[in-house]
């Protein structure tokens, strides 16, 4: 796990909109842009200027550039909170905790992985993605939202050579129909490792596939976080390792887990 570094002052470099309902927010930050961040980790950010939001929100890391110390997060508007970041101007400074959680692990020999993400659960595969390009790796990616108004990120994986499979409910972009309808042509690819991220209902038809293949895989988990770095334990799940059946933190812990291991 990386180390939590209190009282981060990031700067907003860009917050623009995406597409229909995602916003990109681009942070310059010396501390969590640093090479311990793993692809999969998240931070905690106060919403500036507005003191009525007690709790910090969590946020995947999409991707980091260390070069330039940016942070890359997608985040969609579900609420005051995240209404309010999207109106976070340039140059705002943004009170940030991080990096948080346990990431997704990172094998110096990637082979080829299957990344499958849905609606906002794909951002946090694209650092991921560069990752195993760079270690030479191939990536198959599913990627499945609710319409082409809703499409974002293909790009990312465009650079790094992915090969793409996108699905859309209502079979306006893409194929028609969800992620787990079009997995077949990808697990037939020799699949060495898979990483899932995404909402509940995709991750429960996707890991069932996963594990009739034995294939290795880790899966993130969303949840509702009080604190974000294990005391309030608002966000537990059921574990099993070794035979028994014990509730971890998803914000310490987690959120990455072990497809094998999570009780569904």
């Amino acid at each position: 796990m990386g180390s939590i570094q209190l009282i981060n002052l990031a700067t907003v470099e860009q917050n623009t909109q995406i597409c229909a309902d995602h916003h990109l927010i681009i942070l310059k930050d010396n501390g969590v842009t640093s090479a311990a961040t793993r692809p999969g980790q998240f931070v905690n950010l106060v919403i500036p200027q507005r003191p009525d939001l007690f709790l910090r929100r969590p946020f995947s890391v999409a991707k980091t550039d260390p070069e330039k110390n940016l942070l890359y997060i997608v985040y969609r508007i579900v609420g005051e909170g995240t209404q309010a970041m999207s109106e976070l101007k340039t140059g705002t400074k943004v009170d940030l905790m991080g990096p948080l959680g346990v990431g997704w692990h990172l094998p110096e020999s990637p082979g080829n992985s299957l990344l499958i993400g849905g609606g906002c659960g794909v951002a946090p595969l694209w650092g991921l993605a560069e990752y195993i390009a760079d270690k030479g790796g191939r990536v198959f990616t599913v990627l499945g939202f609710q319409s082409e108004d809703k499409v974002f990120g293909e790009d990312v994986f465009k650079a790094v050579e992915a090969d793409i499979t996108v699905t859309t409910d209502d079979g306006s972009y893409g194929e028609a129909g969800f992620v787990c309808d079009h997995l077949e042509a990808s697990l037939n690819q020799s699949i060495d490792r898979a990483y899932v991220c995404g909402p509940m209902p995709m991750v429960k038809t996707v890991i069932p596939k996963l594990l009739e293949k034995d294939i290795e895989g880790e899966v993130s988990l969303e949840e509702i976080m009080g604190c974000g770095f294990g005391v309030c334990l608002s966000c537990v799940t059921e574990i099993e390792q070794d035979g028994r059946i014990e509730k971890q933190r998803i914000c310490t812990e987690g959120p990455v887990f072990s497809i094998k291991e999570v009780k569904w």
